[in-house]
């Protein structure tokens, strides 16, 4: 049936085992691409073998046929019709072939490839189509298929030369490429030197070139599929790391809202107290500035009502007011603040020139957060070791950093750094709560904080806050307003002892105090001549808020004149109230000498507005 001799049947069955498993790799790639769409690298790639297949099975008919004893030879003789248009696809599909893998290599680094006209591939694999019109000769066709062949393996070879890429796959699509260079160049000689020499010793490298197409070709699909697996591995590291970093993440929320939880129900119930007991040290302290006693309780009223506030802080439930604060006068204050002995062993603080940089911030906040900053690089730093403190204006905003020199921050640990009762210190020597308060006051002022390794060694934290615009310089200051003895003042309160001290404190002022213990019943009272109002938020009934809105629908005039006060500023309801309420709001335990210079600086201007 068959006329072959036993080369032209290797060189056949080679070609046939190549198509085959050409079409096999497209299979494989094509089952392990559909959940990769995006991936133009592996679609490039996919491309390739799919054309290759098809120029592969072309060629396979062709000589298959060739040898086929019932089809007329002169039917599929070189030149003939049918012969011609198989070489004319076979030519342009091995250009595209040639073509894709440049494509895909260069997608798979990243790095643009493409052509400065997009017209260009098409039109040379239009020219590589139009070359069996001119030449019919195969062997002469492998030769001019070469330059084209080993010209793209080359440049697909740079792209993914192995200092780009040290995966198994890259490194396999690089021997590969080497392979057709090596067989292209083999394929290239055999054909001249059979079609042009005088001897024949180089047939059957020609007649076999299948063959080596064959191994390169498993080579490149199996660095293909290697290289796509890898691919799928890293990205499900990839997804596995955020998973956790997400886990990770929705337990510390979870941690805060358990913890604003605990801290809304019990800030309510340890301010009110707090306030009560502050008060009284105040007016302790009037009667003698020295009293030791009154001294030591009125600092530690303070220090209970900072940790209340530390705890709502790290809730996100904390107000900050912000306004133009210049970083050089703040950095001085905490300079200045900084606890006795942080200083010792030689260990310094040195700043960079701060000069024009305003942030929008809550002066106390930003203070506490760079305070808590400094005073951890000078703990971590060794003696003698300095923390250096820069800044600068950048598009997103003013970034500050504070850095030491000590031994740095682990990188599996700084993603934890920031967790709620994380620390690295041991038993007794930390909370964990100190950086937990520092993310939860940048990210309330709308920045952001890392941390990261000095390039001098040790740790540097940058920070991330809003630009302002520069504060008008005040040529005088402003009067303080004072009350006029007998203003009548209403405080409005549920709690008796809360109620005593406002009122002892109203009178020695010069108040004419009234009381209420409900909203409702300051809703009772004639409020059109009372001159200022101290009223609580979290009361029963109506409680603060709807007092607020009973005004604002009646008796505006009177909302004016009315300063709203809570020891619970941790719920979301006080948090809600506070971002719509426009009249001044005073968290428990509350300074008493701001509260009235507030009360005296309304009632001045009801006094002002009446006359």
């Amino acid at each position: 049936m068959f006329l072959l001799e036993i080369v032209d049947l290797m060189a056949l069955v080679g070609l046939l085992v190549q198509a085959f498993t050409a079409w096999v790799f497209v299979a494989v790639l094509a089952s392990l691409q559909v959940d990769r769409r995006a991936n133009g690298a592996y679609r490039a790639f996919l491309q390739a073998f799919v054309v290759l297949s098809v120029a592969l099975t072309l060629m396979s008919v062709r000589f298959f046929r060739a040898h086929d004893t019932q089809t007329s030879y002169d039917l599929w003789a070189d030149g003939a019709l049918l012969p011609t248009l198989c070489y004319m696809a076979y030519m342009g599909l091995k250009a595209a072939f040639g073509l894709l893998l440049v494509r895909g290599s260069s997608r798979l680094v990243g790095v643009d490839r493409s052509p400065r006209h997009p017209w260009a591939p098409w039109g040379l694999v239009l020219a590589y189509s139009a070359t069996p019109i001119v030449v019919s000769n195969i062997d002469l066709l492998l030769a001019l298929q070469a330059p084209m062949m080993i010209a793209c393996s080359a440049v697909a070879l740079r792209l993914l030369s192995p200092s780009r890429g040290s995966g198994t796959g890259t490194r396999l699509l690089c021997w590969s490429f080497i392979g057709l260079i090596v067989s292209w160049a083999v394929h290239a000689t055999s054909a001249l030197t059979t079609q042009f020499g005088d001897t024949d010793l180089l047939r059957p490298l020609l007649s076999l070139n299948s063959f080596t197409d064959l191994g390169v070709q498993m080579i490149l699909g199996v660095g293909l599929v290697v290289g796509l697996l890898e691919s799928s591995h890293q990205e499900f590291l990839r997804s596995e790391q955020e998973r956790q970093r997400l886990a990770r993440a929705l337990a510390r929320d979870e941690r805060l809202r358990a913890l604003g939880t605990a801290v809304s129900g019990v800030a309510h119930e340890l301010n009110n107290p707090l306030t009560v007991i502050s008060g009284y040290s105040e007016l302790l302290l009037l009667d003698d500035p020295n009293d030791r006693r009154a001294v030591l309780i009125h600092e530690q009223a303070a220090r209970c009502r900072g940790i209340v506030r530390n705890l709502s802080t790290l809730a996100g439930q904390s107000l900050h007011p912000t306004q133009a604060v210049e970083v050089d006068e703040l950095l001085e204050r905490v300079l200045r603040g900084l606890p006795d002995g942080e200083t010792t062993g030689g260990r310094s603080v040195r700043v960079e020139p701060l000069s024009h940089l305003w942030i929008a911030a809550d002066p106390l906040g930003i203070e506490q957060v760079l305070s808590n900053l400094i005073v951890n690089a000078l703990h971590a730093s060794p003696p003698g070791g300095t923390v250096s403190v820069g800044g600068r204006a950048t598009d997103q905003g003013i970034e500050l950093t504070v850095s030491d020199q000590g031994s740095g921050v682990d990188s599996h640990l700084r993603e934890r750094i920031f967790e709620p009762f994380f620390t690295t210190k041991s038993p007794g020597k930390g909370t964990g709560l100190g950086l937990s308060i520092v993310h939860a006051i940048v990210r309330g002022h709308g920045g952001s904080i890392s941390v990261e390794q000095a390039p001098e060694g040790g740790a540097r934290f940058r920070l991330l806050l809003p630009r302002a615009d520069p504060r008008p310089t005040e040529l005088t200051p402003a009067a303080r307003p004072r009350s006029t003895a007998g203003r009548p003042l209403l405080i409005v309160d549920d709690d008796d002892a809360v109620r005593t001290i406002l009122r002892e404190h109203g009178e020695a002022r010069g108040w004419r105090v009234r009381e209420a213990n409900t909203a409702e019943a300051a809703l009772g009272q004639d409020l059109v001549g009372v001159a200022a109002v101290v009223c609580d938020l979290r009361m029963p009934g109506m409680g603060g808020a709807g007092f607020h809105d009973r005004l604002a629908a009646s008796q505006p005039a009177v909302l004016a004149r009315v300063v709203f006060v809570t020891g619970d500023m941790a719920s979301t309801e006080s948090t809600a109230f506070a971002a719509r309420c426009e009249q001044p709001l005073f968290e428990k335990p509350f300074d008493y000498e701001e509260l009235f210079e507030q009360l005296e600086s309304i009632a001045s201007s009801t006094a002002k507005t009446r006359a």
